[in-house]
């Protein structure tokens, strides 16, 4: 029976704009789901990155079913590419979700944010590192 992931050629094909707010609306309201949507979000930009970088020690930590069929490197590498275009709107839910959530959540919100900021574009962190610097350092009136 063929892996139904690989049905789909393409994260961009799978991951629609809909399906996408389907996801941000399950994070912000379903908190009893919240565990299972947040572990895909973190699985799919790992699974993506460990196989684009054929890097043994990241490709070991994938679940096992993931590495029982895998894409191609040249596919991982598409598809971080599409995911990196995703990501400043993923960050900004994630962090959304971070802080409306309680402190035995952060952490597992804050290993999704780390994973998706792995592959997010430098824009996107030179922006991060300037609100950081700025809610620290609060200029004086």
């Amino acid at each position: 029976m063929a892996n139904p992931l690989l049905v789909i050629s393409s994260i961009a094909q799978a991951f629609s704009p809909a399906f996408a707010q389907m996801l941000s609306q399950i994070l912000y309201t379903q908190a009893e789901l919240r565990s299972f949507v947040l572990r895909a979000l973190r699985v799919l930009v790992d699974s993506n990155v460990a196989i684009a970088s054929q890097d043994l020690t990241l490709l070991e930590k994938l679940p096992s079913a993931v590495r029982a069929d895998t894409i191609s490197q040249d596919q991982a590498a598409k598809n971080i590419d599409f995911l990196r275009s995703q990501a400043e709107s993923w960050l900004a839910v994630l962090f959304n979700v971070f802080g409306s959530v309680d402190r035995e959540t952060r952490g597992m919100v804050g290993e999704v944010v780390t994973a998706w900021l792995g592959i997010a574009g430098d824009t996107v962190r030179h922006a991060l590192v300037l609100v950081s610097s700025s809610t620290h350092h609060p200029s004086r009136p």
